[in-house]
């Protein structure tokens, strides 16, 4: 285990950041992440950073009430020219080819749903000529059952006053 000084950018100073078996640990015994910067002073250059951020207030381990930002570059700077601006160009090309990606699966399933929703929207508009052919024969059988009471009313009157 071989350990080394630094110093953290924030509030609490970091002594002792120690490397086990390729994972950088410091003082806060959180283990550091490799990450790989993408900016376009750094494409491609890798450094390791602690991320103990602030635990929450609803936390009762008021121990890790601090927060750790160790940062430490990994790799060697590239020099600025050519290969530096090739690896952030196609960096960004990359990430231009999965948002077209992404929105390409995203308009794809619009179509599935607007799809889907024309097959709703006709089933609907079926079962509502439906209610409404239903209604006027409710209404044609009210008529005729009507003028059968009117025709049994008079039936009845002719008869009665026949007698």
């Amino acid at each position: 285990m071989s350990s080394s000084s630094s110093t953290s950018r924030n509030q609490l100073q970091v002594t002792h950041v120690q490397s086990q078996e390729g994972v950088k640990v410091c003082d806060c015994v959180i283990p550091a992440k490799e990450r790989t910067c993408w900016k376009i002073t750094n494409p491609g250059r890798r450094f390791w950073n602690f991320q103990n951020s602030m635990v929450g207030p609803d936390s009762l381990d008021f121990d890790k009430l601090r927060k750790c930002s160790f940062f430490e570059w990994k790799d060697e700077e590239q020099a600025d020219g050519y290969y530096k601006n090739l690896l952030y160009s196609l960096k960004q090309k990359l990430d231009a080819k999965d948002e077209m990606s992404e929105m390409n699966n995203l308009r794809r399933r619009i179509a599935e749903v607007e799809f889907l929703l024309s097959q709703e929207q006709y089933k609907v508009e079926k079962s509502e000529k439906e209610v409404h052919d239903a209604r006027k024969a409710i209404g044609r059988y009210r008529m005729i059952v009507a003028l059968l009471f009117a025709c049994l009313a008079l039936c009845v009157l002719k008869l009665g006053g026949s007698m």
